[in-house]
């Protein structure tokens, strides 16, 4: 009696075991998937903008496109907000 359920359980343990390696190979295909997609995605952006390969060069490294303004940089929350939460604690 012992023995069938030991090798119950060991058929059980092996059934799981292929539905991990089952789901890990789905996973790294659905992750291919994405990873795909959004590279598509960044070129389809990159070829809308009409870039020469100079002014994506300058883009990606920091500087700025002649005849675009850069866009602000943000400094987080203002003076103001940080003295009202520091009232109210």
């Amino acid at each position: 009696m012992a023995v069938n359920r030991i090798e119950r359980i060991d058929r059980e343990i092996e059934k799981t075991r292929e539905k991990i390696t089952e789901y890990q190979n789905k996973l790294k295909g659905l992750e291919a998937q994405k990873t795909e997609a959004e590279n598509l995605e960044i070129v389809q952006l990159v070829r809308s903008m009409r870039l020469t390969p100079q002014e994506l060069t300058a883009m990606l490294s920091g500087g700025a496109i002649p005849g675009m303004t850069p866009a602000p940089v943000y400094s987080g929350a203002d003076n103001n907000e940080q003295e009202e939460n520091e009232d109210e604690e």
